[in-house]
């Protein structure tokens, strides 16, 4: 019989001479007082807030605060002043005329609602009146002529006042105190009610006599 065939071995799966693989060195961990300076020019680029959205955001906070300003800004508005007060006696009470002058500073006319004085005594009481109708007023007049010593347009609930004008009036008003109280009174209020305006408020505190 021929000879079989002896089958070839397998070569070695690591050859006598052959050398075993170099293992790798663990990483060493950075020297944190010893950074490159490559790295920290390189770190900051993330760090920094980008520049177009802070730009604007100062553009939109700029035009808050003029918003903000313009809206706050002083707007003219209407101003009263009490220029003339006199009065007469009524039996137990005074008869007084309160003379104004009404400036409408602003954008619009001015209707007036309702027009109220008060008067408070020298000790300290307070007493309050609405006007007399215009209808009444110079019958009033007519009865008091001291009243007639303030001389205007009478005041009148229902009055418009145009924007940018000076309205210069006169209400009849009657507290149930004496004269002489009256003539020794701490001070005389007006106030005028105004339609969707504030209410306006004068007050006038007599000269002591010298």
């Amino acid at each position: 019989m021929p000879d079989e065939t002896k089958p070839t071995p397998p070569p070695p799966s690591n050859p006598p001479n052959a050398k075993a693989p170099a293992k790798a060195k663990p990483a060493e961990a950075p020297d944190l007082g010893h950074i490159p300076i490559t790295e920290e020019m390189d770190s900051a680029k993330w760090t920094l807030p980008p520049i177009v959205p802070l730009l604007i955001a100062a553009v939109v906070v700029g035009i808050l605060v003029a918003v903000v300003a313009l809206s706050n800004r002083t707007k003219p508005s209407a101003a009263l002043a009490i220029t003339k007060v006199v009065s007469a006696a009524q039996e137990s009470n005074t008869m007084v005329a309160i003379q104004i002058k009404l400036d409408n500073q602003v954008e619009g006319p001015l209707w007036i609602k309702q027009i109220q004085a008060e008067v408070e005594t020298p000790d300290g009481r307070k007493y309050s009146d609405n006007a007399a109708p215009a209808v009444d007023a110079p019958r009033y007049v007519e009865a008091f002529p001291a009243l007639g010593e303030a001389k205007a347009d009478w005041l009148k609930e229902e009055l418009k006042i145009p924007t940018k004008t000076s309205f210069n009036g006169v209400g009849i008003f009657s507290f149930p105190v004496d004269k002489a109280a009256f003539d020794k009174r701490k001070q005389v209020t007006i106030r005028i009610q105004l339609y969707d305006r504030p209410t306006l408020v004068a007050t006038n505190t007599p000269t002591p006599a010298p």
